[in-house]
């Protein structure tokens, strides 16, 4: 089984990037993957338009069946209660599985009374935490987790890019020194991905692809570094499943 831990679908307003419906099936289907944690691109900064994205997310994961999942995507910047309940309407009515914090796109530190809130919320929806890392520092930098990680230990984290090869030292030690987090080192080198699996181990590991062109090449990386079957099997699908208590039947 595989299941890409971060995906996007839409048109993102920063990056001026755009992933459609076609192109994740279409390239899911070429590399036998099966499903997916799909999370918005960069709205404009209106509650409105998130709101947009998050029903196409859903519209989306109910077509794919089984093992697809929405994640929620909201500017933390937004009034509190915009954010509260969007996010619990994407997770109750959505059947979304976890939010993501984008430090480089909604200029938001995670530590910051804005970000700290997420985690707040996501302890009460009972919800996982990504959060993008490496590019976008000092936000960005992983360390900044730090102050959620002590405050909030119920509630499961996953650093997104793994700090990219700049910040990797300080995702691993965050990953390694507290349980409740997860690591995906998406555009990662080879390199650095061997070293994020030794130093972590694949209990901790997730295999994710950020954007349709990067699967195969991720999935490369994992295949030529882990040799043992059940331990490739972890990474493709079993981290993910646990980090986000996913229901895979």
């Amino acid at each position: 089984m595989i299941i890409d831990a971060h995906a996007h679908l839409g048109h993102d307003y920063v990056f001026d990037e755009e992933i459609t419906e076609e192109e994740l099936i279409t390239q899911y289907r070429k590399d036998h993957v099966d499903g997916a944690i799909i999370q918005p691109f960069i709205s404009r900064p209106y509650i409105e338009e998130t709101k947009a994205y998050h029903n196409r997310i859903a519209e989306f994961c109910d077509a794919g069946k089984g093992l697809f999942y929405g994640m929620a995507s909201i500017n933390p910047h937004f009034k509190d209660e915009e954010v509260y309940d969007e996010l619990k309407r994407c997770v109750k009515e959505l059947g979304f599985v976890g939010v993501k914090i984008t430090p480089i796109a909604h200029a938001v530190n995670p530590a910051s009374k804005d970000g700290m809130k997420i985690f707040d919320m996501a302890r009460e929806l009972k919800i996982t935490v990504m959060v993008h890392t490496g590019s976008g520092a000092p936000f960005s930098d992983p360390m900044m987790i730090l102050p959620a990680a002590k405050q909030f230990p119920d509630v499961k984290i996953v650093i997104a890019h793994a700090g990219t090869d700049l910040l990797k030292s300080e995702a691993v030690f965050l990953t390694k020194t507290y349980d409740q987090i997860y690591i995906e080192p998406s555009w990662l080198g080879i390199s650095a991905t061997k070293a994020v699996i030794e130093s972590c181990g694949v209990n901790k590991v997730m295999f994710s692809s950020d954007h349709p062109r990067n699967v195969p090449m991720e999935l490369l990386k994992y295949r030529n570094l882990i040799s043992d079957s059940e331990d490739l099997e972890r990474v493709l699908s079993g981290t993910v499943i646990e980090a986000f208590e996913l229901k895979t039947k």
